[in-house]
């Protein structure tokens, strides 16, 4: 193995400042200024003897052999760039000791350098006092002193000189910001050993002397969040496609099992949101952010894209794709190919062979499908499910496949819309007929994308959901473990075995996934949602409360954290604070009142004796349970909640080996509101025969920590 060569060098830093805000503003003239930049830079580093050794995105990283020279090259670079058309540029230089290693340099000097760059504003040329000593003796440089900053990760304060040449912007101290110390770490004295100022320098440096631009993260998980793509059309019109594209490098991406990638429901969420880079990373914990755009016309299309690392907003890579709309695939690969690369080659090179789709796919077709798909996603399910939304989808999907019979994905999206239809109709009452019929499209047009195409995660997820509705709860297994198995960080594959668990009745198996699904999407409101409920389902009181704070955080009318707030501070006896969250129901909508079960809660809150009297009449013994339980009623509750449970077992006569349906067992031991009655001769009875359901389950299934710490270990029983 070669070893590092150590020099003296100067090191020049440089970048565009604002470079983000200026492509999202205006992407003709961030593009005219990035190209500028890079002629620039590459022809007048070369022509003073220097070396670019990183040119990465809207910066770059270079060396020369002497101070004079690189302060010569940075003289005549700002010069260059006060020139029509005007590029923002900030310079910083420092001088000492670095480590060459093939194409790689790095050392401390490197981390200075960059420091005093980060200090810089548009027009200056900033530099330490050892390159002030470099060019004491030459009349051409005029030098101004600004002051002494204590930087992040430098043991002592240093001086930091202007070039003050007429023309020149010397920036004043106030106006200055970047990679300095707060108040409250100048006056702590660090003693670090030589080796580990190394280390950290290594560690925080790594990424500008690969030459593959790869990042090495240290002891930090690489991560990165994917935001919607910019439609740039001239008719607004390619929104679908811009999430699509988008979405499918997120999916892409979420194969790598070391790369943690924050989820569509939590990325998405900041489209048309004005928020910034630093803010984006912050909530979704993520230190990568791509961004992009999208313009298509006719069979052209323009996709740009950057990568940027949040600490410092730095573009660690751009690219810009002119191609015809056919490449689009190729296009993609290469996306994730170099996304992949940059992330992940030094951690865990192998992963990125997982990157090569190899999709042999019709262009046309795949427009057909991210249509459909979005109208499904977007508009049919979030919107009333109303039938001229379903059909449009249907109608897309069904065109996709006329061009391309052989099409996975296109298939799977049917198939996905068809349980939808059906999950709507079932929960509505809806035509007996129409549900048989759509029940039978859908596992055909499932089975049918899963033979075409069995490793794609999309398909196996949809597949598991068609199952779960004819009840095969095995085969839904299956597919919903292999869709995570392929796609470990994908939000749609971990919440699909949250919904499984769920199903059947193992909820601490669903809470853990649950878990597992807020460290990847935070912001996946159906996960969240789904670990409400089951929480309350087995009393967890203050987790309900603090999930329930949250969701309203996010959105301060989702009616159903009202309403399991709602149902918890009830049935923990919190009247008072069941009866303010029953008023902030009643303002956002108040026929939502009248849900069944939250009505007869409301009913006795209320004191509406007329509802009360009906349902101690005529109502379900459950119902009666909760009226005695309310008035403090024994005797009669108890009797009532005995009913309830023998009118339970009745319905819940069923083979296990056959439907393996849910199982209320879990909510019957570790409910609060039934707390009282089970050591009850009576009680333990009733529920023996769901624990018996209970522990065969546990046999049939593995459990959730296994399959999430080792999922391609895991198999289904």
């Amino acid at each position: 193995m070669e070893k590092p060569n150590r020099k003296l060098a100067a090191i020049l830093f440089a970048d565009i400042a604002g470079y983000t805000a200026i492509m999202q503003k205006d992407e003709a003239t961030a593009r005219q200024m990035l190209d500028k930049f890079h002629f620039a830079i590459n022809t007048k580093v070369e022509s003073h003897g220097g070396r670019v050794v990183n040119n990465y995105g809207d910066g770059c990283l270079c060396t020369f052999g002497s101070a004079v020279a690189a302060v010569q090259c940075a003289k005549e670079l700002q010069e260059e760039f006060q020139l029509l058309p005007k590029v923002p540029v900030r310079i910083g230089l420092h001088s000492g000791d670095v480590f060459f290693e093939k194409d790689n340099v790095y050392g401390d000097s490197v981390n200075i350098a960059s420091r005093i760059e980060s200090l810089g504003v548009p027009g200056a040329v900033l530099f330490s006092k050892r390159i002030k000593k470099h060019i004491a003796n030459q009349p051409a440089f005029k030098v101004e002193l600004i002051g002494e900053f204590d930087f992040k990760n430098v043991e002592e304060p240093m001086e930091v000189f202007a070039l003050a040449n007429e023309g020149f912007i010397i920036p004043k101290r106030e106006e200055m910001q970047g990679k300095i110390k707060t108040k409250n770490q100048k006056n702590i004295k660090w003693q670090i050993p030589t080796l580990i100022i190394f280390l950290l320098a290594l560690a925080g440096f790594y990424w500008w002397s690969n030459k593959e631009n790869t990042i090495a993260m240290g002891n930090e998980i690489p991560s990165i969040a994917v935001l919607p793509f910019d439609d740039m059309s001239e008719n607004k019109d390619q929104e679908y496609f811009a999430d699509g594209i988008a979405e499918e490098i997120l999916n892409t991406l979420s194969k790598l099992k070391e790369l943690k990638v924050a989820g569509r429901t939590s990325s998405f969420s900041f489209k048309n949101k004005e928020a910034t880079i630093a803010e984006i990373g912050k909530a979704l914990n993520v230190n990568h952010v791509l961004e992009g755009s999208v313009r298509k016309q006719g069979e052209k299309i323009r996709i740009t894209a950057q990568l940027i690392k949040v600490d410092d907003g730095f573009h660690v890579w751009s690219e810009k794709y002119d191609r015809d709309f056919d490449d689009i695939f190729a296009i993609q690969d290469e996306l994730a190919q170099s996304i992949g690369t940059i992330l992940l080659n030094k951690l865990a090179p192998e992963q990125i062979e997982k990157l090569k789709s190899n999709l042999p796919q019709n262009s046309q077709a795949y427009d057909l499908f991210l249509r459909g798909k979005h109208i499904h996603w977007n508009v049919y399910r979030s919107g009333g499910a109303k039938q001229k939304d379903f059909e449009k989808s249907e109608r897309l999907f069904l065109e996709a496949i006329a061009l391309d019979s052989t099409y996975a994905l296109a298939h799977a999206g049917l198939a996905d819309l068809y349980d939808t239809y059906v999950g709507f109709n079932l929960s509505n009452n809806g035509d007996t007929l129409e549900i048989r019929k759509y029940t039978e499209l859908s596992k055909k047009a499932s089975d049918l994308a899963f033979h075409l195409n069995p490793e794609l995660s999309y398909v196996n997820t949809v597949r598991g959901y068609v199952y779960s509705t004819q009840e095969n709860y095995r085969e839904a297994f299956k597919s919903f473990l292999k869709g995570y198995q392929l796609s470990p960080n994908n939000p749609d594959a971990i919440f699909s075995l949250q919904y499984f668990y769920r199903n059947i009745g193992l909820l601490y198996d669903a809470i853990q996934v649950g878990n597992k699904l807020k460290e990847i999407d935070p912001l996946f409101q159906a996960g969240l949602v789904e670990n409400l409920i089951l929480n309350k389902n087995l009393g967890n009181v203050e987790q309900v409360i603090a999930d329930g704070q949250f969701l309203l955080d996010l959105d301060p009318n989702n009616m159903m954290a009202f309403s399991q707030l709602f149902y918890i501070y009830f049935e923990a006896n919190r009247k008072e604070e069941a009866l303010a969250t029953l008023e902030k129901i009643s303002q956002i909508d108040s026929t939502y009142k009248d849900k069944y079960l939250l009505k007869l809660y409301c009913a006795l809150l209320e004191d509406d004796r007329t509802y009360i009297s009906e349902i101690k009449k005529n109502g379900k013994p459950y119902d009666k349970f909760i009226i005695h339980k309310f008035y403090k009623e024994d005797k009669k509750a108890e009797q009532a909640l005995k009913l309830a449970v023998e009118d339970g077992l009745k319905n819940n006569n069923r083979n296990t080996e056959i439907t393996m349906r849910f199982t209320p067992y879990l909510y019957m031991v570790e409910s609060k509101l039934l707390e009282k009655y089970k050591d009850k001769d009576w009680y333990q009875e009733a529920y023996a025969p769901e624990k018996a359901i209970f522990d065969y389950l546990l046999t049939q299934f593995p459990r959730a920590e296994e399959i999430l710490e080792n999922p391609n270990k895991s198999k289904s029983k």
